[in-house]
C-alpha cells in the first residue's frame, strides 16, 4: 500500500505544479506536444483519449492512467506531459471511481 501512496504523492506533486504554472505562467515555458513525446508515451495518451471518448467521460482515474502506462519507469516529465495533453482535451485524471 505504501508504494501506491508514494506514486500518488508524486503524481499529486506534478498536478500541484501544473496548477501553480497555470496561476503564474512562465513566459518561456512550452507546453508539451503529443508529437514530441516518445512513442510509448504517445500511445499512452492515445489510449487514454480513446477510453475517455468511448466512455463519453471527461474524467479518468489514476487506475486508468496506470493501466495505460508502459512497463518502464515513467519520469515526472512524462506524467506532466500526459496531464497537460489530456487537460488540453478537457480530460482530468482523478482519484477513485469515476461515475
Amino acid at each position: 500500500m505504501e508504494q501506491h501512496d508514494d506514486a500518488h504523492d508524486r503524481r499529486q506533486a506534478i498536478v500541484d505544479g501544473i496548477q501553480r504554472l497555470r496561476e503564474h505562467p512562465v513566459d518561456d515555458y512550452r507546453l508539451p506536444s503529443h508529437d514530441a513525446l516518445p512513442e510509448d508515451m504517445r500511445k499512452t495518451v492515445d489510449i487514454l483519449l480513446a477510453k475517455a471518448e468511448a466512455q463519453r467521460m471527461r474524467r479518468l482515474t489514476y487506475d486508468d492512467l496506470e493501466e495505460a502506462l508502459p512497463p518502464r519507469d515513467v519520469t515526472s516529465e512524462d506524467l506532466e506531459a500526459i496531464f497537460w495533453i489530456l487537460s488540453e482535451h478537457g480530460i482530468a485524471i482523478e482519484d477513485g471511481d469515476v461515475a
